[in-house]
């Protein structure tokens, strides 16, 4: 038994309207070509569907149940249909977003309040991880998203750059450091040095600059960028940080450029196969703008 998509069109037409004067103007043929596409129906299905009486079309018991199954196929119809327009305008979707502690507040927090806001239909992720494991998850296609930190060199074609700054070292306003036009790493030799993690670009190109020192620090304190920010307002030591993540941290610091001057960056990286999506184009611009 073959069914053909014109017979049960031309059964559901019947059912809906009631006649098949009315069925042959919906699906805008003839009445003979409607009343030929039930009877083909029925020979198909080896079923009566319909009494005949009159100019009226009453539907059978069995033709009522098939009815209902018709209505469950064309209502997965629809519910393809509502699908490809949700994945069409980014709807109902998961978004997944990764981002590096310095970005999340308050520049990836505004810019996702500003384009989702009260919008029930993107439904969303937002992971907090470090940007090593970013980029891999991103190249994994895991996340649709990815805001980094990086050295400039660091990127590729698919990273979109967010904002480049220096490292500056942060300190407590009452620092005997606090009023020097820069910082160098002899000026650390006696100093606590909060600095970043092994795996930060940041910290790459610090440990370069203090090897020329025939002196290391007296005493130092590994942890993240954000943690370096508030010990140092706290005035446990100078943190070696950008000025995106001193802005993040929202403390009381004096911050002094340090030298030799280390250019760090925040990208946005998306997949390589990643389809245009115009809710993370906007939350990329935006925090284009903020930062």
């Amino acid at each position: 038994m073959r069914l053909k998509p014109r017979q049960v069109e031309a059964f559901r037409s019947v059912i809906m309207t009631g006649s098949v004067t009315s069925a042959s103007e919906m699906m805008n043929i003839t009445q003979p070509a409607v009343s030929r596409l039930i009877r083909d129906l029925e020979d198909a299905v080896k079923m009566s569907l319909f009494e005949r009486g009159g100019a009226r079309l009453i539907p059978t018991a069995v033709g009522v149940q098939f009815y209902r199954e018709v209505e469950r196929l064309y209502l997965g119809l629809d519910q393809l249909s509502q699908a490809a327009n949700d994945i069409r305008q980014h709807k109902n979707t998961v978004i997944r977003i990764a981002s590096v502690t310095s970005l999340v507040h308050p520049f990836l927090q505004h810019a996702i309040l500003k384009v989702v806001g009260n919008r029930m239909d993107v439904p969303l992720v937002i992971d907090v991880e470090n940007s090593r494991h970013i980029w891999d998850m991103v190249d994994k296609n895991r996340y649709d998203l990815g805001l980094v930190f990086a050295a400039p060199q660091m990127s590729d074609k698919n990273a979109i750059p967010l904002s480049n700054t220096h490292a500056v070292a942060a300190l407590a306003p009452d620092h005997h450091l606090a009023t020097r036009k820069v910082i160098t790493p002899a000026d650390l030799i006696n100093e606590r040095v909060l600095m970043p993690g092994r795996n930060s670009p940041l910290r790459l190109a610090l440990d370069r600059a203090f090897s020329h020192e025939e002196h290391q620090p007296l005493s130092t304190m590994e942890t993240s960028m954000l943690n370096c920010s508030h010990f140092a307002a706290a005035g446990m030591g100078v943190g070696i940080v950008d000025k995106t993540t001193l802005r993040s941290s929202g403390v009381n610091c004096v911050a002094i450029p340090f030298e030799p001057s280390i250019q760090v960056s925040y990208f946005a990286i998306r997949p390589t196969s990643s389809t245009p999506n115009p809710l993370l184009d906007d939350i990329i611009s935006i925090m284009q703008e903020l930062l």
